[in-house]
């Protein structure tokens, strides 16, 4: 119970509104008090997000110097039983992305999208159902354990305009009713991973299967920066009400995040737009 109700937390302020209202015309005041304490409690936490006026993260526009407007990443979760996921990818190219790391990645996917992205990024690295396609060389890749039997997560060095960036592509494992302990044992083995490597820039960026305000990212968030606009629901796709798709940095200053619509799966694609910024002494 506690992992949906902070899952779906943003979604609290919603139902506290309704609950004043009808407190409000049915003139019950001792019931009006509590919902009007929760929903300011709500508005606290949550209004900061909502007016941050972020703008819609585009392709980069790269200088001689290196990228001055910012570069690009995206991720998405295809769907294992994606049946076009050409399709799929076709709009993370159409969006201008630089770097696209995705998830549930099947062997039949990989025959069906390799046409359509090899075309546009020249590098790329797969482990196990994650991959990365990037227009920036890739190279000092390796697979991670996260806790399951087969790989879904890898490390790799992003070469950018920008200078090394250390890169983790992730998709930790599923939650179940009563059960997170993969997840979190996952979790915690990424953060300790993240938490132990000097890189002064990073991204880490995925399926996490946690969403924002999970109690369980709270240390991960604590050292990276979490790249959205708004609260940037992305799961389910048909009416996203939660989100479990990051991409988290630091060294960089975000200008921009969006989410993305792709056919036949059931994550919307995030998308952020990065340019350097402070990075953490190595």
């Amino acid at each position: 119970m506690a992992l949906v109700i902070e899952s779906f937390l943003p979604w609290i302020g919603v139902i506290t509104a309704a609950l004043l209202i009808v407190a409000l015309l049915s003139k019950a005041w001792f019931g009006a008090i509590p919902a009007a304490a929760a929903l300011i409690a709500w508005c606290f936490v949550f209004l900061p997000v909502l007016v941050t006026g972020d703008a819609p993260a585009s392709g980069a526009d790269t200088t001689e110097e290196g990228t001055a407007g910012g570069w690009t990443v995206a991720t998405q979760n295809l769907r294992a039983g994606n049946p076009d996921p050409g399709a799929a990818v076709e709009k993370l190219v159409e969006s201008g992305a630089d770097v696209v790391v995705l998830q549930e990645l099947t062997g039949p996917a990989l025959e069906r999208i390799s046409p359509v992205l090899d075309g546009t990024y020249g590098h790329r690295l797969t482990a196990g159902t994650v991959g990365v396609w990037s227009r920036y060389p890739l190279s000092q890749g390796e697979p991670l354990a996260l806790g399951l039997g087969w790989p879904r997560a890898l490390s790799v060095q992003l070469d950018s305009p920008d200078g090394p960036v250390q890169l983790y592509a992730v998709h930790l494992p599923s939650v179940r009713p009563g059960d997170v302990s993969s997840r979190n044992n996952g979790l915690a083995k990424l953060t300790r991973i993240v938490e132990e490597d000097p890189s002064p820039r990073m991204l880490v960026v995925g399926d996490f299967n946690t969403a924002t305000t999970d109690r369980a990212l709270a240390p991960m968030l604590a050292i990276l920066d979490d790249a959205r606009s708004g609260f940037g629901f992305t799961w389910p796709a048909g009416l996203p009400a939660t989100r479990p798709d990051h991409i988290l940095f630091r060294g960089f200053t975000m200008t921009g995040a969006s989410v993305i619509s792709s056919p036949g799966t059931d994550h919307l694609a995030t998308m952020a737009r990065l340019r350097p910024g402070p990075t953490r002494p190595s």
